[in-house]
């Protein structure tokens, strides 16, 4: 199989529960045992990510959607976002490059694409319930 380019993103699919609540978008890593928060712009992004798209048509996608003009260099955003979340088959975007392109392009932070991440807890330390992190019993009977 041939690989993808850097430029035509991929949505990572694999061992991911997915729900859609409102404009935002709920993602399980199963693998690494997360919870992501996508909201409205990071959602559009990663949906549309589906290896065929180019960083130029998920800006137009994204512009429609949000009702702006279309900024490659918010897809960009979003696509770092993701790939930190580990949410794409193959990061691509420079960190540095992509600061330098924000800081030209003058992005207002209104708009930019948020994901929130977090650790699920092991099936053991749901089960513990009553334990603080450090094995204390937080039960002051």
């Amino acid at each position: 199989m041939e690989s993808l380019k850097p430029t035509h993103p991929k949505a990572r699919q694999n061992d991911l529960l997915v729900e859609q609540i409102g404009d935002e978008t709920v993602v399980y890593d199963g693998q690494r045992q997360e919870a992501h928060s996508l909201n409205r712009a990071a959602s559009i992004v990663w949906q549309n990510s589906d290896g065929t798209r180019t960083i130029p048509q998920l800006a137009a996608m994204l512009g429609t959607a949000m009702g702006v003009e279309p900024n490659e260099s918010i897809v960009e955003y979003a696509l770092d976002r993701l790939a930190g979340a580990h949410l794409l088959e193959d990061s691509s975007v420079s960190r540095r490059d992509l600061v330098r392109r924000m800081t030209f392009a003058g992005v207002a932070a209104v708009g930019l694409p948020v994901v929130l991440s977090i650790v699920a807890p092991t099936d053991a330390m749901a089960a513990s319930g009553n334990q603080n992190g450090q094995g204390q019993n937080n039960n002051n009977q």
